[in-house]
């Protein structure tokens, strides 16, 4: 469930989630709307990723260094 709420939260404030929110929204609107198998499976193939380019995110965070504040 952890996991879940990262991913939500990365869909909904970083500007490449969101972009992948709504290209998201759009695969799973013509799933349904055309009942297609290739569509269908492209929805879990996009929110994968939008995962992997979420974790390469975290990776190139910078620690910040809280001495400075000590000064």
């Amino acid at each position: 469930m952890k996991e879940t709420v990262i991913l939500m939260r990365f869909l909904r404030h970083d500007p490449v989630g969101q972009r992948f929110g709504v290209g998201i929204l759009v695969i799973a609107w013509l799933a349904l709307a055309w009942t297609s198998l290739g569509f269908a499976a492209a929805v879990p193939v996009t929110l994968g990723i939008a995962e992997v380019v979420r974790r390469r995110r975290e990776q190139e965070t910078y620690a910040v260094d809280d001495l400075e504040d000590l000064y």
